[in-house]
C-alpha cells in the first residue's frame, strides 16, 4: 500500500498597521516655543537628524509635538536662514525668508539647529 504525504499550507491574515505618528513621550522634550494663545510646541531632542540641503544650507529633520497633543510629527529645519516646515501643521517655506528669536518657527529652528 502507497502512503500518500499530503501537505498543507495554512495561510494567516496579515495586519498591517500604518503609524504616522509616534505617541508624543521623549526622555529630552524640551519646550521650544510659545504662541502666546496657549500653544506651547515641544521638540524631542533625541529625533535630531542634521544634513546639509542641495542650497548648502544646514537643515534639521526632527519630532515636534505640542503640550497634550499624544504624538510627534514630522518637521523639518533651516538653520539659515531660520525656518520650520511641517506637513501636519501645515507650514512650509520660501527658503528666503528668516524668522527671527520670539517667532514660533525662530524659536523652534534656533532650539533645533545646532
Amino acid at each position: 500500500m502507497k502512503s500518500l504525504l499530503f501537505k498543507t499550507l495554512v495561510l494567516l491574515p496579515v495586519v498591517t498597521v500604518a503609524v504616522t505618528a509616534l505617541p508624543a513621550w521623549a526622555e529630552r522634550e524640551v519646550r521650544v516655543a510659545n504662541n502666546g494663545k496657549g500653544t506651547i510646541y515641544t521638540v524631542d531632542m533625541d529625533s535630531l537628524s542634521v544634513y546639509v540641503g542641495n542650497q548648502g544650507v544646514k537643515q534639521v529633520n526632527f519630532k515636534l509635538s505640542t503640550v497634550g497633543d499624544e504624538y510627534w510629527h514630522d518637521a523639518t529645519a533651516s538653520c539659515n536662514p531660520y525656518d520650520v516646515k511641517s506637513e501636519f501643521y501645515n507650514w512650509s517655506w520660501s527658503g528666503t525668508r528668516s524668522y527671527p528669536a520670539g517667532t514660533i518657527a525662530g524659536d523652534i529652528a534656533r532650539a533645533v539647529c545646532p
